[in-house]
């Protein structure tokens, strides 16, 4: 008896649960509206008042350094080019270079500070 009442109660909680959950389901999706977003193209093109409202609006905040920068402002920029080849001069410099600067840390270190030895 007591077994047969603790499997009706599982079954009918379950199904309960079940209802309950398609319910909220469905009623959630009734709720979202039924209207499309807005789209440029499809609705008038560049030149209707939607577009020019969705143009002027900010959608970021400006960086702390472009606050001052006028729109169209012309900014510096930089493009670096990657060389092919090695002009040998060039080369025989920066290894000069290369060299000197060793010798001058190679020198740092061999000061004969009075390096004791301790024998114990």
């Amino acid at each position: 008896m007591i077994d047969s009442l603790s499997v009706i109660l599982f079954v009918s909680s379950s199904i309960l649960l079940t209802v309950v959950a398609v319910y909220l389901m469905t009623s959630t999706l009734r709720k979202f509206p039924e209207e499309r977003p807005w789209h440029p193209m499809a609705d008038g093109g560049v030149d209707s008042p939607e577009f020019k409202k969705y143009m002027k609006t900010v959608t970021r905040r400006v960086h702390p350094e472009m606050v001052d920068v006028e729109p169209g402002e012309k900014l510096m920029g930089v493009t670096f080019e990657k060389k092919d080849s090695c002009d040998l001069e060039e080369y025989k410099a920066l290894q000069q270079r290369i060299a000197e600067i060793r010798s001058e840390l190679e020198d740092d270190d061999d000061d004969d500070d009075g390096d004791i030895i301790v024998r114990v």
